[in-house]
């Protein structure tokens, strides 16, 4: 029996390193044997004989179970069982002990099970002792079967290495009490289970088996998830976890409780995640991880490009210098005089900073004017664009003002030609002035065609005298 003091060393082991969810109990049923004097599995279970027995359980986890078990039972067999072997007319009895140690892994956490009824698997390792009693004579007549001689004149270990598995349901009839019903098979790396070997098959090993119930009572404070802190104390008693978080796990090793963390995979200080460029915008949910910013620009820094202090998020002309009042855009000078358009009296008029921003004005009192135009043509020079510019910053600065603008043509062309010509002439003042700022209820334009003439058109001077506009500036 010295084979038995492993497992009994194993079980001492796991006494005293116990501190938390034990059970101890009963365990009923039959054990059944397969080998040399069975053919089928029916066969093996007529044979089946009562065996009893000892557990002790203790609770690993959530899923795991170490357990110790103590067995004691009876196989048997008969060649009578089986139509093949009858004429050999063999038949044993063997009482068996075994002791072994057992790993249990149950197919869900009992806070997943829903109901009290827990499925596991187990398997493991153990010594078994075993008593063969063979029968070799039987009702046979004439000389015996081969092998009877050597079975019989035979030696071999009755303690054998062993290694269980099967699987199981454990129902909770209450916290202190569970009910439970399991079936396994053992391996025992012989052929003498039975004591027959050479006069049966010596080339295949025997197998037994036990199937039964169990009664368990439990003790010790609860621990589902086996990490050493019971239940009543535990934050999260499905969930092994340190003593530092009251039971709850810290995947990541931050500090940070799981249940607390909002990266609970991620090692960080921020709420448990990771914050590289520590301004405090996570790195999950940083725009840009590695530069800091703040939390409104979604962790992105404030990028100027143009240097004018107006981010150029918030700036409508980021290449571009402009104060935060025009939102980063430049000062308009649309006429490019030098002087924005806030401080310019004549924004689309180049002038100059004495008259501020207007040009030098033609007299601000009522006269006429005139601007003459090459043969079929409406277009301005530059030298009238200067004199309709000084009317306009006329009519700016005096809004009682008024400008008529008449246009003529020579008679070179067809009547009706010439006044469209002349209509076109004074449009074309008339929109130049406007656009530089006069009000249109300041302005009013016509064209008359060649019904006007300065001078006969019978000369080159005279046709040029009477392709023109007149302008009459007159005060209201």
């Amino acid at each position: 029996m010295n084979h038995l003091l492993l497992p009994l060393f194993l079980l001492s082991t796991i006494i005293l390193s116990a501190q938390q969810q034990w059970e101890g109990g009963f365990l009923l049923g039959g054990s059944f044997y397969q080998g040399d004097l069975t053919l089928s599995a029916a066969g093996t279970l007529r044979e089946a004989k009562p065996a009893y027995g000892l557990l002790l359980r203790r609770s690993l986890g959530t899923r795991l179970s170490l357990r110790a078990n103590a067995l004691r039972g009876q196989l048997s067999g008969k060649d009578a069982r089986a139509a093949d072997l009858s004429a050999r007319s063999f038949s044993f009895t063997t009482d068996i002990a075994e002791l072994s140690l057992l790993l249990e892994w149950r197919l869900f956490p009992p806070s997943q099970a829903g109901s009290r009824l827990a499925p596991y698997f187990f398997a493991g390792g153990g010594l078994l002792y075993i008593d063969p009693s063979p029968e070799l004579a039987g009702q046979q007549t004439g000389p015996p079967p081969s092998g009877v001689k050597e079975d019989a004149q035979a030696v071999y270990a009755k303690s054998r290495f062993t290694l269980p598995f099967g699987f199981g349901l454990e129902y909770s009839l209450n916290e202190q009490w569970a009910l439970g019903a399991e079936g396994g098979l053992r391996t025992s790396f012989t052929d003498y289970l039975d004591g027959i070997s050479f006069a049966g098959n010596p080339d295949k090993k025997d197998w037994y088996g036990f199937a039964g119930i169990s009664l368990a009572y439990r003790w010790g404070a609860r621990d589902q998830d086996g990490d050493g802190i019971a239940d009543a104390k535990d934050d999260c008693p499905t969930q092994a976890g340190q003593a530092s978080h009251n039971g709850c796990p810290d995947s990541d090793g931050d500090g940070i409780a799981d249940r607390e963390d909002d990266c609970p995979l991620l090692a960080g200080s921020l709420k448990g995640c990771p914050d590289s460029d520590g301004d405090g915008v996570a790195d999950h949910i940083d725009q840009c991880p590695g530069l800091p910013g703040p939390s409104f620009r979604a962790g992105c820094p404030s990028n100027d490009s143009d240097g004018d202090g107006v981010p150029d998020d918030e700036d409508r002309c980021p290449q571009q210098m402009g104060p935060a009042s025009r939102q980063g855009c430049p000062l308009l000078d649309s006429d490019q005089d030098g002087i924005d358009d806030l401080r310019d009296q004549c924004p689309l008029i180049p002038g100059n900073s004495a008259n501020f921003g207007c040009p030098e004005a033609v007299g601000e009192t009522e006269g006429n004017y005139r601007l003459f135009f090459e043969n079929n043509s409406a277009q301005l020079n530059d030298q009238q664009r200067q004199l309709l510019n000084s009317l306009a910053v006329v009519l700016i600065r005096q809004p009682s003002t008024s400008l008529m603008i008449k246009g003529h043509a020579d008679e070179q062309g067809a009547e009706e030609e010439n006044q469209q010509l002349s209509l076109r002439r004074a449009r074309a003042c008339y929109d130049y002035i406007l656009q530089r700022g006069a009000r249109p209820q300041q302005l009013h334009y016509d064209g008359y065609g060649e019904a006007y003439p300065l001078l006969a058109n019978r000369s080159g001077a005279g046709r040029y005298l009477n392709r023109r506009v007149e302008l009459e500036l007159q005060l209201q």
